[in-house]
């Protein structure tokens, strides 16, 4: 079986969770006995390369608005002809721009929906995430089969699309950092809270801010470490300074998982406040590094997370401060959270998400859904 993976991620991402989901997929697909086709002619994804050893670099010393927006519709361009003529059994759609609707020629396709924030925080959502919502529902409505990453995010599914349950199919994230060497990154203070990636709305990074003030303010060698997720807008800037804490939070930058790996070893205690989450990668992430975690009880995250993180309510300042407070005060609870977490991850695996899936590759290819 010949599966085509598209080139629309690896454009509209140079790193992040839904890049590298289809290169831990697309690379163990290789190691079967399917051949695995990956187009586009320009990425700056770092885990392209590795998936298709042509693949150009684009524009990389250049920065501008929509760079990535432009290098999707250049290989899109580029691209088109491939889609008509390349002899490929099932296509695995990377992200929802519908482009590659009308290139199929009857061939099925399949798409992963790793969660429904564009639908359930439009407030959240603005720019071209508009229109990626609006193509959105064509894909996903239009797929032969749809693979959901958690029980929630399938839930989310029948509920908002109407989509039939059995046209769905829940099969988890496996664990990144199964077999990751920590590296050392420099510049991180002695001791510290963590809190990794994204800061928008529904993330919830503003209260959390707020509630952690406190924490902050009781130990002076105390900070708070937000990996990712870019340099502090003014807005933030603003916030942290309102609350006197700017001196006791730090943005760090990673250049790769094992960076990463070293930023989780070496915190005190990750802390997912999310309001809203497809799956919660980041979990897992810091169970393998033996990192305790803190965890709102919303969406996929008691899904993902079982018995091994405290959970708090996550619209609660009050919770989410005695958390965090609860996990630094008590060894033997922050000692027991990191067992438990050793233990849950070893529930998710690639080689599992990779069977699954090669499952319904194998299922649509003969029966269409």
């Amino acid at each position: 079986m010949k599966i085509l993976y598209d080139q629309q991620i690896f454009s509209f991402q140079d790193y992040g969770g839904i890049s590298r989901y289809f290169y831990e997929l697309a690379s163990r697909v290789k190691q079967t006995n399917n051949q695995v086709l990956v187009d586009g002619k320009y990425s700056n994804n770092v885990y392209s390369n590795k998936l298709k050893k042509d693949t150009k670099q684009f524009l990389l010393r250049f920065n501008f608005p929509h760079k990535n927006v432009v290098m999707f519709y250049l290989n899109s361009i580029l691209d088109s002809k491939n889609l008509k003529k390349w002899n490929f059994d099932v296509l695995h759609a990377t992200y929802y721009h519908p482009y590659f609707l009308n290139k199929m020629n009857g061939r099925p396709y399949v798409v992963t929906v790793h969660d429904l924030t564009h639908e359930l925080y439009e407030k959240d959502v603005g720019g071209l995430q508009t229109q990626t919502k609006k193509f959105k529902k064509y894909v996903i409505q239009g797929a032969n089969h749809i693979i959901a990453v958690s029980e929630n995010t399938k839930n989310d599914l029948v509920k908002i699309y109407k989509i039939p349950q059995n046209k769905i199919t829940v099969i988890y994230h496996g664990n990144s950092f199964e077999d990751i060497v920590p590296q050392y990154v420099k510049n991180l203070p002695k001791s510290y809270l963590l809190y990794v990636g994204n800061r928008s709305g529904y993330k919830n990074f503003r209260l959390f801010v707020k509630a952690t003030s406190s924490v902050l303010k009781e130990d002076n060698n105390l900070f708070l470490v937000c990996a990712g997720g870019g340099k502090f807008s003014r807005e933030e800037n603003k916030l942290l300074s309102e609350l006197k804490i700017s001196n006791q939070v730090k943005q760090i930058s990673f250049k790769n998982d094992n960076e990463l790996a070293y930023i989780y070893k070496n915190a005190l205690v990750y802390i997912l406040p999310s309001l809203y989450e497809g799956f919660g990668m980041t979990a897992l992430e810091a169970f393998s590094m033996g990192c305790p975690v803190v965890a709102s009880d919303t969406s996929s995250i008691p899904e993902v997370c079982g018995r091994a993180v405290l959970y708090i309510n996550p619209e609660n300042a009050d919770s989410i401060r005695s958390g965090i407070k609860k996990v630094l005060d008590d060894n033997k609870l922050s000692e027991n959270l990191v067992k438990l977490g050793f233990g849950q991850v070893k529930k998710f695996s690639w080689k599992k998400t990779t069977r699954d899936t090669l499952l319904i590759y194998n299922k649509i290819v003969r029966n269409g859904r």
